[in-house]
């Protein structure tokens, strides 16, 4: 499904978003993000999609007043020691240079990751 996204949706550039649910229980954790994005495969028009990510094992949302934690530059996706990755504010370096960013404002770290278009 990670590669579905990328696919679709790159990384995010310029993307915004809207709306961010987190569902704690004891036996697991969930997130939601909805995300107005651009599709590539839809040559690159404007759509509402939500992220559900399933088995959240890291979820790090820090809204920050001199900045905005909810516009989405570049993002950065991946798939590391059988986790997705989804840096959403990660360091880059020149390009599409990407690297997880240890301070980022909205990181989550998940086992599963699916996505369904709103609009």
């Amino acid at each position: 499904m990670l590669n579905e996204i990328i696919n679709k949706f790159e990384n995010f550039s310029d993307a915004l978003v809207s709306e961010i649910k987190y569902n704690y229980a004891l036996d697991r954790k969930d997130a939601e993000v909805n995300i107005k994005c651009m599709n590539r495969l839809n040559d690159y028009n404007w759509e509402i999609i939500k992220l559900f990510f399933i088995d959240v094992v890291y979820f790090r949302f820090y809204e920050n007043d001199k900045t905005t934690s909810t516009i989405i530059n570049s993002a950065l996706l991946k798939n590391e020691n059988d986790l997705i990755i989804i840096d959403f504010f990660p360091l880059i370096f020149g390009g599409s240079n990407l690297k997880i960013n240890e301070n980022s404002d909205f990181i989550i770290y998940c086992k599963r990751i699916e996505y369904t278009s709103i609009e």
